[in-house]
């Protein structure tokens, strides 16, 4: 029984780890896509950053407070610098593109249209 609750607690803790990790990720990203939508001057960079934007923020879990955002964003703004964030911010557009073209491929391919009776 003893074995189960340290395994049981592990999973929880590393469960854990890879949800802070990401939503430090989430965090970075938001900051960078919401930069780059205000002050990218090309409309298509903007709209591609918009969109990033709105999809990190999304990823923000339902149980998160003010006080964890705030704390996580601040830790993520001094990771950034004028020399970092155009690569950080490719690295954001990717992975949301990637998951566009994801939910795209499920997309089933319009029904072809009936050849008309003779």
């Amino acid at each position: 029984m003893k074995s189960l609750r340290i395994a049981l607690a592990a999973s929880l803790l590393m469960t854990g780890a890879a949800a802070s990790a990401q939503s430090a990720t989430d965090a970075r990203c938001i900051l960078l896509s919401s930069a780059f939508a205000k002050q990218n001057q090309d409309a298509n960079a903007q709209k591609l950053a918009e969109a990033a934007f709105y999809f990190y923020l999304g990823r923000i879990g339902a149980s998160a407070t003010p006080a964890q955002l705030k704390a996580l964003f601040d830790q993520q703004a001094k990771t950034l610098s004028d020399t970092t964030a155009g690569g950080l911010m490719n690295a954001c557009a990717k992975e949301f593109q990637s998951k566009v073209q994801l939910i795209g491929s499920l997309a089933s391919p319009p029904p072809a249209a009936a050849a008309p009776k003779k």
